[in-house]
């Protein structure tokens, strides 16, 4: 996801997808248009406009609260979250690891959707404390009580990734102590859950709710993807575990120095082809890394002239791996930066090798190329 950084909660860094800005309005218009002038009809039109805006911004709040839930459990295990993401189906924690038992899948996910329930609540206590009464007050706290139990039901759906899905898969794993297989289970539950919502939406468009079925069509094909794609991840994650780095990675990798001119770079190096990111050393030291959209980003009349060492990832700022770390460990770093490769260290500043997610690939590959059609068929079924 692409986005920027809002800032920090208890450590947690806190970003906004681009989409979010989209949904956001669209909530904003949608309650300031058709949700309190219906509801609330002595109401100005700066009125709706202002509560619109204010409900969609403590909308996402509440989300956002559900996500720190989710969060602090998850830290509480031991598990460290890197960040939170708002976007346009609502908000994802990143964990950078799955839970280690089912008690712990179990807790991480519930507390969830019971956080929107208690926020439900908290806002019904204080809508019935106004009167109720039809001052702008109560109408805002009404309808975030009516959405945070809306978004707490459907997020107890068992039809995984949701909350809901990742309960069932918490209990699955508990009775069959298989994780692999109590996501496969899972999952296709999942995407019967997301093929439904498909099936909805398009008889909704049929029906003349022309923008509800689309959004639900939408919602659908998302879950689905998502579904499938957290089991890959999985059966990928499992198949890296207690392979050391070192295993794969380069050590046949050619250096530059950082004196050189992109120029003399681009002439020596990379038109041979070989590499697509250069390690940058220095009397045997490594002081940067250079890859080929580094390259790039210099224009073409400043190549003959702009030094390696100018336009290089410094040192400092390189997300490095070291030879006995877990692959799966390091794939997550490669993924959380969007990285190509990672430089090993076997010791500060001495370079080991280089960790290419294309070697990576590979060995996946081979890996299931390898296996006999037997053990892909009991796999699937697991």
């Amino acid at each position: 996801m692409r986005g920027f950084s809002i800032g920090r909660i208890a450590g947690i860094r806190i970003r906004i997808d681009w989409s979010w800005i989209i949904i956001f309005l669209l909530v904003a218009w949608t309650l300031a248009v058709g949700y309190f002038p219906v509801l609330f009809p002595t109401f100005s039109t700066a009125v709706n406009w202002l509560l619109g805006i204010i409900s969609s911004l403590l909308l996402f709040a509440s989300v956002l609260a559900h996500e720190l839930a989710h969060s602090f459990v998850a830290r509480s295990q031991g598990l460290p979250v890197e960040s939170i993401t708002l976007f346009v189906f609502g908000g994802v924690s990143e964990i950078e690891e799955e839970p280690r038992t089912a008690g712990n899948e179990f807790r991480m996910a519930f507390v969830g959707p019971l956080t929107s329930l208690v926020l439900a609540g908290v806002f019904w206590l204080i809508y019935l404390a106004t009167g109720p009464n039809t001052s702008p007050l109560a109408a805002v706290v009404q309808y975030l009580a009516v959405i945070n139990l809306a978004l707490g039901l459907f997020n107890l759906v068992p039809g995984f990734p949701l909350d809901g899905g990742r309960v069932l898969r918490a209990i699955l794993w508990a009775i069959t102590d298989n994780l692999r297989r109590a996501t496969r289970i899972a999952s296709y539950v999942g995407q019967g859950f997301a093929f439904l919502l498909i099936f909805v939406g398009v008889a909704l468009i049929f029906g003349g709710a022309f923008i509800t079925g689309i959004w639900l069509a939408f919602i659908g094909w998302f879950l689905n993807n998502a579904a499938s794609a957290s089991y890959r991840e999985l059966v990928v994650r499992q198949s890296l575990e207690g392979v050391p780095v070192r295993r794969l990675m380069a050590t046949d990798v050619d250096r530059v120095a950082p004196s050189l001119t992109i120029q003399q770079m681009i002439d020596q190096y990379i038109l041979s082809g070989r590499q697509h990111a250069y390690p940058v050393q220095t009397d045997g030291e490594l002081v940067g890394l250079i890859c080929l959209h580094d390259v790039r980003n210099v224009p073409q009349d400043a190549r003959a002239t702009t030094t390696v060492a100018e336009a290089m990832t410094p040192y400092d700022r390189l997300v490095t791996s070291s030879p006995d770390e877990d692959l799966a460990s390091a794939v997550n770093k490669l993924g959380r930066g969007g990285y190509e490769q990672l430089p090993v260290l076997d010791s500060p500043h001495h370079l080991a090798g280089l960790l290419r997610r294309r070697d990576i690939i590979n060995y996946l590959q081979v890996q299931s190329d390898l296996e006999s059609p037997g053990e892909r068929t009991n796999q699937r079924g697991q």
